[in-house]
């Protein structure tokens, strides 16, 4: 950090404490980059941003830290925002967050955005610990090669499905023709609209269909790196950062099923303001109060209220 305990005490003063060590804290690499053009070009402004974000937003304690950041990482690694990206990675860190964790988030986003522009990503993350204790650690932390279908049961989690056979007529014979895991994993966690999707592949293009669930569902959505509930929060904000509405009210409806609850899901929508603009967020918070209306859960919003700022 590039300012003098003159020059923190000073902005302190200036813009008050609690959003100078938030920023500090979280950004102590690139802070004076932060800091100094705003204050030197537009201090009133300034102040109302940094009330806003690291003295508020970012202070609310929703969301844990680790979820927080997480979210963040995902969302700028699927809108190619690589520099705040980076800031927020190094953030993570130091905040004890596990580096597996980092690159999973790359790794499952990659679904939303294609490699491009996870590659790119994950060149910054790859650049930032290399030679590092953070890639020991990734590297003893990578899962099985083959997967962890060996530990899965079809019967267990068959008790667990919510689709009524009417809704996914034939079930049993695509078991048979794609093999069970990625109908399974689909079924489990994204009932309605995975049904819709697998018969409408299986008239359209089957070979397509094979690789896509061996993939994604069979693949990656089952490796265990990240809780569902995780997992779930950060493809909510995803979808928020690129104004991908209809895709992210699926997912909300899927993260509210999998345990989050809907303070935590608008927690990420309204997070979202800071980063992607007021529009974007409304849009994925009437979502959410969409389907908390239908659910008769509206309820779980209101009382849980935070209280106003002192």
């Amino acid at each position: 950090m590039a300012k003098s305990a003159a020059a923190m005490k000073k902005l302190k003063a200036k813009y008050g404490a609690k959003a100078i060590d938030n920023l500090a804290r979280l950004h102590p690499k690139d802070f004076d980059e932060v800091i100094t053009w705003r204050d030197e070009c537009d201090p009133q402004a300034a102040r109302l941003l940094l009330e806003f974000t690291y003295g508020g937003l970012m202070a609310r304690g929703v969301l844990d830290e680790r979820t927080r950041l997480l979210v963040v990482i995902a969302q700028c690694a699927a809108a190619g925002e690589l520099e705040y990206m980076e800031s927020a990675m190094r953030a993570a860190l130091n905040e004890g967050v596990a580096a597996r964790d980092i690159l999973e988030v790359l790794i499952q986003t990659t679904v939303y955005v294609g490699m491009p522009r996870i590659n790119r990503a994950a060149k910054v993350f790859y650049k930032m610990i290399k030679g590092t204790k953070h890639l020991a650690a990734i590297k003893k932390s990578q899962p099985p090669m083959a997967g962890r279908n060996a530990e899965r049961s079809l019967e267990a989690e068959r008790k667990t499905w919510t689709v009524a056979d009417k809704d996914f007529p034939g079930i049993d014979g695509l078991m048979k023709k794609y093999g069970w895991y990625g109908l399974s994993a689909g079924i489990r966690l994204q009932p309605t609209h995975h049904a819709h999707t697998v018969l409408l592949m299986d008239r359209m293009d089957q070979n397509f269909l094979k690789f896509w669930l061996d993939y994604i569902y069979g693949g990656l959505y089952v490796r265990g790196v990240l809780d569902d509930k995780t997992r779930l929060l950060c493809v909510v904000g995803v979808c928020a950062a690129l104004d991908e509405m209809p895709q992210n009210e699926n997912h909300i409806r899927n993260a509210l099923m999998v345990g989050a609850t809907p303070r935590e899901v608008m927690e990420v929508t309204l997070q979202s303001t800071q980063y992607w603009g007021m529009p974007r967020s409304l849009r994925a918070t009437r979502q959410l109060l969409k389907a908390l209306e239908e659910q008769g859960r509206l309820h779980e919003l209101t009382d849980t209220q935070l209280p106003l700022p002192a």
